[in-house]
């Protein structure tokens, strides 16, 4: 066998391998995103309790055969309370949070501060001096505060991108 040949055997090979070598990042590649696709779809799916049925007819919208929406369907009925309870855990956390604090300066003002590992953030509340008076109690855990503060957030962001 010349020497040529045998070097042009190796390139091959070579060339070979590396072409697997790609179709398998690819193959990762389109593997990844399904995962990420499909997470997204039940994390969703999970944060506006969605009935198992439409979960099925939503996906069957997206191109997806009936077994394989069945099949993920059932997978979402039967994890959906502890996926619920894990989004509720990670939902609202603020690092660095030492202290909550509420005060009322008069009746028509309440003063919150949060005592981060920065200097504390106040935010004020007040009435109008003609508006009548009202009485406003407000009793909350702190995971309600926080679900109270990230819808306020997101409602602020869907405002100013309007």
């Amino acid at each position: 066998m010349p020497k040529g040949g045998s070097k042009g055997l190796v390139l091959d090979l070579y060339q070979q391998e590396l072409s697997q070598a790609q179709q398998l990042f690819e193959d990762a590649t389109d593997a990844k995103a399904a995962v990420a696709v499909l997470r997204f779809i039940l994390m969703h799916a999970s944060k506006y309790d969605v009935e198992r049925s439409d979960l099925v007819e939503e996906l069957q919208q997206l191109g997806m055969q009936q077994e394989a929406a069945e099949a993920i369907a059932q997978s979402y009925e039967d994890h959906r309370a502890r996926i619920q309870d894990q989004q509720r855990a990670q939902r609202f956390q603020f690092p660095g949070v030492e202290k909550l604090e509420w005060k009322v300066d008069t009746p028509s003002k309440v003063i919150l501060n949060l005592k981060l590992d920065q200097p504390v953030v106040e935010c004020n509340v007040a009435t109008t001096a003609a508006s009548e008076s009202r009485e406003l109690c407000l009793n909350m855990s702190k995971n309600k505060f926080l679900a109270l503060y990230e819808e306020l957030s997101q409602a602020q962001s869907l405002l100013h991108s309007v």
